[in-house]
């Protein structure tokens, strides 16, 4: 190799190196109006993951992989990389009886802007409602009802090295009748500084106060190491708790090497609090009892779907006590 390609190289990794401290050092700042106590945001149901089944397998590390509709609940500017119209549709059964039933998410390339949008519904009912004296009341009509819907742009620029993406999001909140509906925003940024690395951050949901809706600030890497292997690691920190960290590892193999499209396993580790030891027969006998924190999945894409590219996505979390959560989702690409 030439000197000065040797030198162009060094650049390279040396501005990645900066970009990774920044995006560190930007999670590691305190997002508008925080709160002292974990979890008490308002709209704590926007951390469930919904809409990302990748996402979710892969330890909620997915700030720096985010793309196609999925981007619009993890960082806007990964909307950039959608090469096709992308229609995509998720259902995911959350711990302690969550039921997210609908979440429907759209993206729309032109040239190099593209512009998507999605909606999404959560609800809870069946509490065990009792006075101040403990006894149940019967009959009592106590649940929650949650969406949100949001509209993204993002762009690309220097030959596909940088993307920039910012989007706005209106949040519906029920609570047994407490109504609070909220509009805030996200940007985000990805950057390719070499062709296995991708550094990526995002600000979601700023703009309102941390009683109605936490805003939470991610920076994270990826590494695709050639065909077959893909890792990623990211930091966040919302406005109602400290930071966390997630990592995650995907092996695919792809569509050349198959016949009938491409399929990738999927594992990943996120820092969440001890939740105590599942009682499930079934990850006893996995040895999942005590494996919060753990996340699997799957996926499978064909390019052959009636002129169609097909995917499917699930992920499996183990949440402990709590139960575990689900996540199916189903893209087409055309």
């Amino acid at each position: 190799m030439k000197p000065n390609a040797w030198a162009g190289d060094a650049r390279s990794w040396q501005g990645a190196a900066l970009w990774a401290c920044a995006l560190l050092a930007a999670v590691s700042v305190p997002t508008r109006a925080q709160s002292n106590g974990a979890g008490t945001g308002g709209a704590t149901f926007l951390k469930l993951q919904q809409g990302s089944a990748r996402a979710m397998a892969l330890g909620q590390a997915y700030v720096a992989l985010a793309e196609g509709t999925d981007a619009l609940v993890w960082n806007p500017a990964g909307l950039a990389l959608t090469q096709q119209k992308e229609l995509s549709y998720a259902y995911m059964m959350h711990a302690q009886d969550t039921s997210a039933p609908v979440y429907l998410g759209y993206a729309h390339p032109m040239g190099r802007t593209v512009w998507g949008a999605n909606v999404a519904y959560i609800g809870v009912s069946g509490f065990d409602v009792r006075d101040q004296n403990g006894i149940p009341q019967v009959g009592a009509n106590v649940y929650v009802a949650d969406g949100f819907a949001s509209f993204g742009l993002a762009r690309s620029f220097f030959y596909e090295t940088l993307f920039l993406g910012a989007a706005a999001r209106a949040v519906h909140e029920d609570l047994a009748g407490s109504i609070h509906d909220t509009l805030v925003g996200d940007i985000g940024l990805l950057i390719r500084p070499s062709g296995i690395l991708t550094l990526g951050a995002a600000l979601q949901n700023f703009g309102a106060n941390t009683v109605n809706v936490a805003a939470t600030a991610r920076g994270g890497a990826a590494l695709r190491l050639g065909d077959f292997v893909n890792v990623s690691c990211e930091f966040s920190r919302s406005a109602d708790s400290g930071v966390h960290a997630g990592i995650g590892g995907e092996f695919q193999i792809p569509e050349q090497y198959l016949d009938f499209g491409q399929i990738a396993f999927r594992v990943g580790y996120y820092n969440a609090d001890n939740l105590g030891q599942s009682l499930s027969h079934s990850l006893q006998g996995l040895g999942l009892s005590r494996s919060a924190g753990l996340s699997f999945g799957m996926g499978l894409f064909t390019s052959r779907a009636f002129g169609y590219g097909l995917a499917v996505d699930y992920a499996f979390v183990p949440y402990g006590a709590l139960g575990t959560a689900e996540q199916f989702e189903v893209k087409l690409k055309f």
